[in-house]
């Protein structure tokens, strides 16, 4: 019955401990279910032990995006590793800026962070895979490679690379693919221009 209680000089410390109190527990069913969560993923018992930055990296990923750790995790169907341009691709990607990288993972995944270490790539069950572009190229008057973009099927973390010519031309055809649709997969940013109502799979045609 606070509410009929007026605050006076005399009771004002009585006032700012149960202020205290009540904002403090005002969101307390919340957040034990915020915490119910976090122990289905963390083990609780070493909970308590973890900074905010180990309890983030742990549930969200490193914000720091890892070429490395990404290469030893990546799988490949239908194409070698050792192909120029997928050679080209892992030079392109390793000299990006931090910004572009999240851009390439938010474009290839729908998420912007990856599993913080090679542990956790196993864990969850997490790989890239690379594919060839599955358009027809180069015969009977189809297509360049160099004319068309990458596409990826973010829900499973496929990427299909067209076999460029150059770092150059691929590093070009890259970023115009992750600068134009980075957004795509993000609810916060609905894109205004819905040309394409496939929610799974970023594609680019010709120039």
């Amino acid at each position: 019955n606070g509410s009929d209680i007026e605050v006076t000089y005399d009771n004002k410390e009585d006032y700012i401990v149960l202020a205290e109190k009540a904002r403090l527990n005002e969101s307390k069913l919340q957040l034990e279910a915020i915490r119910k969560g976090l122990c289905d993923v963390i083990p609780e018992s070493i909970l308590n032990l973890l900074t905010w930055q180990d309890l983030e990296w742990r549930v969200s990923g490193r914000p720091k995006i890892d070429i490395k750790l990404l290469k030893r995790h990546t799988q490949y169907s239908g194409v070698s590793e050792n192909e120029p341009h997928i050679t080209y691709f892992w030079h392109v990607l390793q000299n990006f800026s931090q910004e572009e990288r999240r851009a390439f993972i938010r474009f290839a995944w729908g998420q912007e962070r990856l599993p913080s270490s090679d542990q956790e790539f196993i864990r969850t069950g997490t790989r890239m895979l690379i594919k060839p572009y599955t358009r027809r190229i180069g015969s009977g008057g189809s297509i360049s490679p160099d004319s068309v973009f990458p596409k990826a099927d973010t829900c499973f973390f496929n990427f299909m690379l067209p076999a460029y010519s150059s770092p150059e031309i691929l590093r070009e055809r890259l970023l115009f693919a992750i600068r134009t649709d980075a957004d795509s997969m993000n609810g916060d940013q609905p894109q205004q221009d819905e040309l394409n109502n496939t929610q799974h799979e970023h594609s680019f045609g010709l120039m």
